[in-house]
C-alpha cells in the first residue's frame, strides 16, 4: 500500500500546505470545505483539544498556503495532505473532513489506507451516479457570477438559507462565519478551481467497499447540499461505516452545534485510539 501510494504521489504536483496546531495527545488532522480555510474547523477542534493534538489544514488555494495556477483535481489535494501526515504528523493518524473536505478523506482512504487510523466524514457526499451532486444547487453558471462578486457580497451570498436554512437559529454560528468570511476573504479564482476539481469527482465512484478503514459519516438532518441520503448511502457502502444523524441542523450542523458533534467525534474515536 505504502509503494502504491508513493507512485500516486510521484504523479501529483505536492503543495506545501499550512497547519494549524492545537491541543495534546493523540492525532487528529482536519480539512476544511469548499472555498475556506482551517478557520472553518476551529469551534470543533476546540472540543477536541483536550484530548487530541489538532492539526487542521489550509488546503491549496486557501488561507496560508500556497495557490495553484494550473487545474488541480481532489487527488493532488488528498497529495498534499497526505505529504503532511507522511513528513510532518506520522502515520497512521485520524483524519476530519468536512464537505469538500470529506471528498479529499475518501480519496486518502483509497489512496493510502495504511495512513489513516479512522475517519470522520462531515456533511459529505461520493461519487459516481447514486449521489445527488452538489451542483443541483451550485450550477456553472452561479458559479461563474460569484467571479463578479465583491467579497463582502460572496461572504454574505455564500450564508443564504438555500445553503444552510437552519443557520439563522444559531446566531452565534451565523456570526462565526459571517465575521470569519468576511475577515479571511479567498481568492475567487481558487474558489471556482475547487468547484472543478469536485465536479470531476463527482463522475466517477470510488470503491467504497474496499475501504476497510473504522469512518464515521455525520450530517445534519436539514442539509440541502448533500441530504441525509447521501450520507446514508456513503455508510452503507462503507464496511465499518458509521452514520449519525444532528436534527434541526444542515450543511454547518458542526458550526451549530459543535459541542454535541465534537462529542460524537470523541465517542467515536475513543473506541479506536
Amino acid at each position: 500500500m505504502l509503494a502504491q501510494a508513493d507512485e500516486r504521489l510521484k504523479s501529483r504536483t505536492v503543495l506545501p500546505l499550512y497547519c494549524w496546531k492545537s491541543g495534546t495527545g493523540p492525532l487528529v488532522l482536519g480539512i476544511a470545505g469548499f472555498g475556506c480555510a482551517h478557520w472553518l474547523l476551529r469551534p470543533l477542534a476546540a472540543q477536541l483539544a483536550p484530548q487530541f493534538t489538532v492539526w487542521l489544514a489550509d488546503n491549496r488555494g486557501m488561507g496560508r498556503s500556497p495557490k495553484d495556477d494550473a487545474p488541480f483535481d481532489i487527488e493532488d489535494m488528498a497529495a498534499d495532505i497526505l505529504a503532511i501526515i507522511r513528513h510532518q504528523i506520522g502515520e497512521p493518524v485520524h483524519v476530519l473532513g468536512v464537505s469538500m473536505g470529506g471528498l479529499i478523506v475518501q480519496s486518502l482512504l483509497t489512496m493510502a489506507p495504511d495512513a489513516i487510523r479512522t475517519a470522520t466524514i462531515l456533511c459529505s457526499t461520493s461519487g459516481g451516479p447514486h449521489f445527488r451532486p452538489l451542483f443541483l444547487y451550485w450550477s456553472l453558471q452561479q458559479m461563474q457570477k460569484v467571479l463578479q462578486m465583491s467579497p463582502d457580497a460572496y461572504a454574505r451570498w455564500i450564508l443564504e438559507p438555500i445553503v444552510s436554512p437552519s443557520l439563522a437559529a444559531y446566531p452565534e454560528a451565523y456570526d462565526f462565519m459571517l465575521q470569519h468570511r468576511l475577515a479571511h476573504p479567498e481568492d475567487l479564482r481558487q474558489v471556482m478551481a475547487q468547484y472543478h476539481a469536485m465536479s470531476r469527482f463527482f463522475l466517477k465512484p470510488l470503491d467504497l467497499g474496499a475501504v476497510k478503514t473504522p469512518v464515521l459519516v455525520a450530517c445534519g438532518e436539514q442539509d440541502p447540499v448533500f441530504p441525509v441520503a447521501n450520507s446514508q448511502l456513503m455508510a452503507r457502502m462503507l464496511p465499518n461505516g458509521e452514520l449519525i444523524t444532528f436534527p434541526n441542523t444542515d450543511h454547518l450542523f458542526f458550526v451549530e452545534k459543535p459541542g454535541e458533534v465534537g462529542q460524537a467525534i470523541l465517542e467515536f474515536l475513543a473506541r479506536h485510539v
